[in-house]
């Protein structure tokens, strides 16, 4: 019985799929991100249209005080940063010079992601309490950093074309200098979720300097080498994933899986608690994540599909798959030798260089994980220079979201992060 409901499953979803590659453009824009020219009406910015809070409400609502950044990077794009400068358990004030940490949310992701379960559950609120002075970056492209110099990202598709390439290596380090000028620090804490680590390590094969501006990472379930096997819910997820990329962008989508409210209000229909398919919905998140009921707070649905997901590139989940399909490091290959040229000086995409990343990393792996695995954390450990170690969460089935969502997050690992943060200070 349960084998057959695993097939099913696994059928339902790849006939979505099949449907999502088959179908005309208005059904890949309902269900991945509308075309060029065709944005604006279902997307939400900070509070707009869908009555959510933003970050600021988010972090006023349970007491913290919140500040928002805007920085400009090299090539123009408008980066949205947000603070919580000090915390709320013991008395604190905005005088205080405090240690930095900056954290980088993961795939399609937003700073609001960290925030809206509050105090003793998110770790951003925890660290300030903690006595750390808090950041949150927003990437390009999402929700709260879709802004440009010159560039309307309704309009122009030149704004959509980066990837963790143009994150890693114009974005970072201007967020990063901007923080350190603020504070007067000369160096900060950097946690990084999935690829919020994976930029950070590549900012460093890049921009070597930035090594020193970087006390310690806490790389959280890092996508960066790919050496187990692919599981067979992976390769039936991602595999058509590939072609309705190029199909995507062939139709002017640039911009995919936007915060939209009718997708937030349809998740919320199929899957809250009391609704009949709300086991379907949790099991196809585990297939691609890693099952564990016990950290999965299910009244939490309707915030997580509020805030999740938040937009971002194409070419950036291009980059993405390309990752954690082929198992290497590499900059985006854009299947042409004129376009890598272009792109990068030379016809095949450069192979980021681990040796070079010489600030101190802390590798944190769950066990339940099947999107990054102890056997690809043994592999990062081995090509890292200065790796504090790597750290199993004690709980057998902590899967990829429980970094960010886990109801017991805090007793499994967020103290012990505080513990390693805390030799360093």
């Amino acid at each position: 019985m349960a084998k057959m409901k695993t097939r099913i499953r696994y059928s339902v979803h790849f006939l979505i799929l099949v449907i999502c590659e088959c179908s005309c453009v208005n059904w890949l824009e309902l269900v991945i991100g509308p075309s060029l020219g065709n944005a604006g009406d279902n997307e939400v910015g900070e509070g707009k249209k869908l009555k959510i809070n933003n970050a600021q409400d988010l972090a006023e609502s349970f007491g913290y005080p919140f500040q928002a950044h805007e920085v400009s990077s090299q090539t123009g794009y408008i980066l949205s940063l947000h603070r919580i400068p000090y915390g709320i358990k013991r008395k604190q004030s905005n005088n205080t010079k405090r240690p930095v940490a900056l954290f980088q949310h993961g795939l399609v992701s937003a700073s609001d992601m960290w925030m809206f379960q509050g105090p003793n559950v998110n770790l951003p609120y925890i660290l300030a309490d903690a006595g750390y002075d808090v950041w949150i970056s927003n990437m390009r492209g999402n929700v709260y950093s879709k802004a440009h110099k010159v560039l309307n990202p309704d309009k122009d598709p030149t704004f959509w074309d980066f990837t963790l390439h143009e994150v890693a290596y114009y974005d970072l380090p201007a967020i990063i200098d901007y923080i350190l000028n603020m504070t007067n620090h000369s160096n900060l804490y950097f946690l990084g979720h999935s690829i919020g680590s994976t930029v950070g390590m590549i900012l460093c094969t890049l921009r070597p300097e930035y090594n020193s501006k970087i006390k310690l990472h806490l790389s959280l379930a890092p996508l960066v080498y790919v050496t187990h096997a692919i599981t067979v819910s992976h390769k039936i997820f991602m595999l058509p994933t590939v072609p309705m990329i190029q199909t995507a962008l062939a139709n002017q989508i640039y911009n995919m899986f936007p915060r939209r409210p009718f997708f937030a209000k349809l998740m919320q229909m199929l899957c809250n608690d009391g609704t009949p398919l709300q086991q379907l919905c949790i099991s196809t998140v585990f297939l691609l994540v890693g099952a564990d009921y016990s950290q999965f707070d299910t009244k939490c649905i309707p915030d997580m599909t509020t805030y999740f997901p938040a937009g971002t590139s194409t070419y950036l989940i291009r980059h993405t798959l390309q990752i954690y399909l082929n198992g290497t490091l590499s900059a985006l290959d854009y299947g042409n030798n004129e376009e890598n040229f272009k792109k990068y000086n030379q016809t095949d995409p450069p192979h980021y260089n681990l040796s070079t990343v010489t600030h101190p990393i802390s590798l944190h792996y769950g066990n339940g994980d099947l999107l990054v695995t102890e056997q690809d954390i043994d592999y990062i450990e081995k090509e890292l220079p200065n790796p504090v170690g790597k750290f199993p969460v004690p709980h057998s089935d902590f899967n990829h979201i429980d970094f960010v969502w886990g109801i017991d997050a805090k007793k499994l690992i967020y103290d012990r992060i505080i513990v390693i943060m805390d030799k360093y200070r």
